[in-house]
């Protein structure tokens, strides 16, 4: 089968004689129908593969659609010939064929094409991202690429009274308003600007219970903990992959009585329920996620290196201490999705 495998620092090659996986005991063999390009982990490990250690270890293209080819011994939830949605497969999706663990697999409604059935991975991330996030919460999210678009849509659903999205690109702010943001605010990504919302959010009687970090960068991460009332709620669910080591005032943390959790699904049985609520979600009504909002770009799986060329056009792949090359996102870019 045709796979494309990252071998060194944005080197990644295309073999056309790998061998096809065979599932084990729990496992499912994909048939791939479109994997789309995680806008933060792939372009991380693409960029960052020998210099840092975990993004050697990484499943580099994990973001699946496709249809079950063959099941191993134990698995019940679903059978060959089913359409599926992996969340972190075993072996990459820009491939033919990608392996998963059974509990990594949810079932794909007939309704929802393959390409935006590979970005659902990102629903069980923000169901559990989210589970922090009460009826009536006022609740901001940093950051408006894929997941924190996600990310506003299950705040929504979970019964927020407010929500304010804050990004650095007029045009994902837009489709922000679309998902059901409240308000929205354009910034330039300074720490000096965004540490002024604060006091803007104050003159207009905001005060938020939940700050969501959808960036992953210390700037980010340290305006969540500015903007959030006290005994509020910090969520970290953008991934801090450039930026691995992050100072923050510890000091404000007590003074505010934070509470702090992250998107990571540590435990198999979080992973389980996280995946079970994106299922009924996404069968019940999978309009209400606007899947097509994100969903910007499609390219062959041949044609994966000039998706990534496309995405790498993105600040938020230096370092915050580092003056980068571009002053915010891909214009008007959200979800690639390849297809093989």
């Amino acid at each position: 089968m045709r796979r494309y495998e990252l071998v060194g620092r944005r080197d990644i090659r295309l073999v056309t004689d790998a061998p096809v996986p065979e599932p084990g005991p729990g496992q499912v063999l994909v048939r791939v129908r479109a994997c789309s390009v995680c806008n933060r982990s792939d372009l991380a490990y693409y960029h960052y593969y020998g210099l840092r250690e975990h993004c050697a270890t990484g499943c580099y293209g994990h973001e699946i659609a496709g249809v079950v080819e063959a099941v191993g011994a134990g698995v019940t939830r679903v059978a060959p010939g089913q359409r599926v949605f992996v969340r972190t497969p075993l072996t990459s999706g820009y491939a033919e064929f990608a392996l998963a663990r059974e509990i990594a697999v949810g079932a794909l409604p007939d309704s929802v094409p393959f390409e935006q059935g590979s970005m659902l991975q990102l629903l069980p991330l923000a169901v559990h991202a989210t589970r922090g996030v009460a009826l009536g919460d006022r609740v901001v999210v940093i950051g408006q690429g894929p997941v924190g678009q996600m990310a506003l849509r299950m705040a929504a659903r979970r019964g927020a009274a407010h929500i304010t999205a804050v990004d650095l690109d007029e045009w994902r702010l837009e489709r922000s308003t679309r998902a059901g943001a409240d308000a929205v605010r354009h910034v330039d990504g300074s720490a000096g600007q965004l540490a002024a919302l604060k006091e803007e959010f104050a003159a207009e009687g905001e005060e938020y219970d939940v700050a969501i970090d959808a960036v992953g960068t210390p700037t980010t991460l340290n305006a969540c903990v500015g903007l959030v009332r006290q005994n509020g709620l910090v969520v970290m669910l953008g991934t801090h992959h450039v930026d691995t080591h992050v100072t923050v005032d510890l000091v404000t943390w007590e003074r505010k009585g934070l509470r702090l959790h992250s998107s990571a699904e540590p435990v198999d049985t979080a992973r389980a329920e996280a995946l079970a609520v994106a299922e009924r979600l996404v069968h019940r009504d999978a309009d209400r996620l606007r899947l097509p909002d994100l969903h910007t770009h499609t390219y062959a799986l041949e044609e994966l290196p000039k998706a990534m060329e496309q995405l790498s056009a993105s600040r938020s792949l230096h370092p915050d201490a580092e003056r980068a090359p571009y002053d915010g996102p891909p214009p008007q870019t959200l979800k690639v999705v390849i297809v093989p």
